[in-house]
């Protein structure tokens, strides 16, 4: 299902990681090749970060937990 996020033109967006939603992200590698983030939340290593608003943070968090809770059963 997807949902519709609507966006003020003001409101602030953060970097976040596009699997768990957190924004303490660190640079891996940069240059020449692109940026590569690592998330210290969940251990991703990768280039594509999510510019998100608060709701958008707030579904990709409950997103992960739910995935991470189905794993754990």
């Amino acid at each position: 299902m997807e949902e519709d996020f609507s966006i003020e033109p003001d409101e602030k967006m953060i970097k976040v990681c596009p699997v768990c939603g957190n924004s303490d992200l660190y640079y891996e590698a940069g240059g020449y090749m692109g940026m590569v983030y690592h998330c210290k939340n969940c251990g991703y290593i990768g280039s594509l970060v999510v510019e998100a608003n608060e709701e958008m943070i707030k579904k990709i968090k409950e997103d992960y937990r739910s995935e991470k809770d189905k794993k754990n059963e």
